[in-house]
């Protein structure tokens, strides 16, 4: 999250250009010490099971945001689809973008998983759209 968040001269974080939920704030915030202490260090030495990604029992999609395109924040999850010969999918807008625009990032969530499960009929035109 931090890569993508920026305090903007009004005091106010923002994601990709749009504003963070102020209660979302609150808690990163609250957190920095314990997110900059404790989880940035595990991320950052963890190195994902490849072989094991590659026998999962189930289909495996990874993605980014469309606004993310090219970040180095977006560009792990590329890598590991490629090497573990998992699908790859683009996401209408940010990296949290299930924030900003929930029934957007559902409606195309719901299509690719519904294709991803079957492929004997298109998609409903009303799952991907937002309303």
């Amino acid at each position: 999250m931090v890569c993508e968040v920026a305090v903007g001269l009004d005091g106010l974080a923002h994601d990709g250009g749009q504003d963070i939920p102020e209660d979302l704030q609150q808690r990163f915030f609250g957190n920095v010490e314990f997110l900059f202490a404790k989880e940035f260090p595990a991320l950052s030495g963890f190195v994902p099971d490849l072989d094991a990604l590659k026998a999962a029992p189930f289909p495996i999609l990874l993605g980014a945001g469309s606004t993310d395109r090219g970040t180095y924040y977006a560009r792990p999850s590329l890598e590991i689809a490629k090497r573990i010969g998992a699908s790859w999918a683009e996401f209408p807008g940010t990296h949290m973008e299930y924030l900003h625009r929930p029934a957007g990032f559902g409606a195309a969530l719901r299509a690719l998983t519904t294709q991803m499960q079957s492929r004997i009929a298109d998609v409903p035109e009303e799952w991907t759209s937002e309303n």
